[in-house]
């Protein structure tokens, strides 16, 4: 990676990551683009503008979004069997009754709000 401005590899490599951030936040916010899209590019950029060889931005992008993935997966797995057992079991219906019993209908929102 050359440097920016005379600057050494660490503050220009901070200015590379800084200007991403900006042209991920632009993306999103402005132009409404999808946000995972967004991230891929930005990961993309990066790591061009860093100075990595393409196939391995390719690898650390793939890598470390499996790697990320693999984990929220199986929560949502366990998540998804729980919530069909409670569904199957009648258990999400009694949660849902005693919630309105207690706060009512016009206040049953305020059950499903997480607290300040």
């Amino acid at each position: 990676m050359d440097t920016l401005f005379g600057m050494s590899h660490n503050p220009t490599l901070l200015f590379w990551t800084l200007l991403t951030i900006v042209f991920l936040v632009v993306l999103i916010s402005k132009y409404k683009w999808n946000p995972f899209v967004t991230l891929l590019i930005s990961a993309l950029l990066l790591g061009l503008l860093a100075g990595m060889k393409p196939l391995d931005v390719v690898s650390s992008i793939t890598g470390g979004l499996g790697g990320t993935l693999g984990t929220i997966a199986i929560v949502i797995g366990l998540g998804t069997m729980l919530g069909k057992m409670m569904a199957e079991s009648g258990g999400a219906e009694r949660i849902a009754t005693t919630l309105v019993d207690r706060f009512g209908e016009k206040r049953v929102h305020w059950a499903t709000s997480p607290k300040p």
